[in-house]
């Protein structure tokens, strides 16, 4: 017998359970509601770190300070016997290789006088710089300070010249940037004005104090280093250089006398330029070694080179003399007195407002 159907479909399947449930998202947690999405932290320049680093260290510094007077106080009070040492010891070094038995003392006299003058144009060229005087309270500061040249690196003295300008960090850098500056410039202008006798090619460098007196309206306008600062330090600066030429050309004239009328002027520019290479090349203290071989090298066809010699080192006797002479008598009661009585903060002087 036949079985019709109904027409009705079978019945499906049963599925399991698993297959009919449909994913769900899971059910968000409390702490996740509350708590918002964590933002990257900000992007730091690499200005804004090295700033960080410095305002670190400044205040460790000034930490270290008013934590341990005492210990300042000792390191203070030993600095100023050391660096004389220190300098007694570079004049007796360069002194070795002097023959004395050939030298003429008067002209060694009269270098000395002159790098007397030249050392204390060194000192009011800073005061005048940074005071816009002829400040006496900044001769001792300055002569301890300038005694760090003569550790090896040859950066020490404008790293410690910066503790003696008050203001901000860019107020000392741009202080002791300008005097650098405009030493170079000036050493460089007088001397190749002086070596034009010899060699003409050499007049374009004249230009170079230039150099500070157009940038210094850039520093007035961000720093407390002014055009006035500028202009009074460099006509310093200049007398400076002049009397460093005729230190160099009487030292000179002591070793080997005179010996022809245009020598002496090529003479003193050699010297004034000399200067500045030994300043440029900061890995040499002092520029010890590095002004007497440009020394030399620049006067090698015009006189024996044991002559050469004997004037560089001589020279540099000379001048460390004189800075000694000046460090010691800035130490004397009575010079002290007299830095105290016009002593005013040491700070770059503020530009005048418009």
């Amino acid at each position: 017998m036949k079985v019709v159907g109904t027409g009705n479909p079978p019945p499906h399947p049963p599925r399991p359970a698993e297959l009919e449930a449909e994913a769900a998202p899971p059910a968000p947690r409390d702490d996740d509601a509350q708590s918002p999405v964590a933002a990257p932290p900000p992007v730091r320049s690499r200005a804004e770190v090295w700033h960080g680093y410095a305002v670190r260290a400044h205040a460790a510094a000034n930490d270290f300070r008013r934590r341990m007077p005492r210990l300042v106080a000792v390191l203070r009070a030993a600095y100023y016997p050391t660096a004389i040492a220190l300098v007694v010891w570079m004049g007796f070094d360069a002194a070795k290789a002097l023959q004395h038995d050939q030298v003429n003392w008067a002209a060694v006299a009269g270098s000395f006088v002159v790098a007397l003058v030249w050392w204390l144009s060194l000192i009011y060229g800073w005061a005048n710089l940074v005071t816009e005087r002829f400040d006496h309270s900044q001769a001792g500061p300055w002569c301890r300070t300038q005694v760090t040249r003569y550790l090896p690196g040859g950066i020490w003295a404008p790293l410690a010249r910066t503790t003696i300008v008050r203001g901000r960090i860019r107020d000392k850098l741009a202080a002791v940037a300008a005097e650098n500056t405009i030493q170079l410039c000036v050493a460089l202008a007088i001397g190749v004005l002086w070596m034009t006798i010899h060699d003409p090619r050499w007049l374009p460098l004249a230009l170079l104090p230039m150099v500070p007196l157009v940038l210094s309206g850039w520093l007035e306008r961000r720093t407390k280093v002014t055009r006035r600062g500028v202009i009074r330090a460099s006509l310093v600066y200049a007398v400076g250089w002049i009397a460093y030429g005729l230190s160099a050309l009487l030292a000179q004239i002591a070793v080997t006398g005179v010996r022809d009328q245009t020598y002496p002027l090529y003479i003193a520019g050699a010297a004034c330029v000399a200067w500045a290479v030994g300043l440029v090349v900061v890995i040499a203290p002092g520029g010890v070694g590095v002004r007497e071989v440009v020394y030399v090298w620049f006067l090698s066809s015009l006189y024996p080179r044991e002559a050469l010699q004997g004037a560089s080192v001589l020279l540099r006797i000379v001048t460390i003399a004189a800075e000694l002479a000046v460090l010691i008598a800035v130490g004397l009661p009575w010079v002290r007195r007299l830095t105290e009585r016009s002593a005013t903060p040491t700070r770059v002087a503020e530009p005048q407002r418009r």
